[in-house]
């Protein structure tokens, strides 16, 4: 995902929510905290995603980050 300060997002505000519109999302990355702008369909898409997901799809999803051989 590509990343910009919120310097950068106010210099380039049009631009980039016109890139929004068109279905991109960015980090704003600001003081060592972010936030994410993108398009309402993705999030809500997203939101619906988690709320119908189960433990199961939880326990798979954290699995893939930690069942692996790296650093042993």
């Amino acid at each position: 995902m590509e990343q910009f300060t919120v310097n950068e997002f106010q210099e380039n505000f049009d631009s980039l929510i016109e890139r929004v519109k068109g279905g991109e999302s960015f980090r704003i990355d600001y003081e060592g905290k972010s936030v994410v702008i993108m398009p309402a369909r993705e999030y809500q898409e997203a939101v619906q995603t988690i709320e119908e997901s189960t433990s199961e799809d939880w326990d798979d999803f954290w699995s893939s980050y930690s069942d692996h051989e790296e650093g042993a």
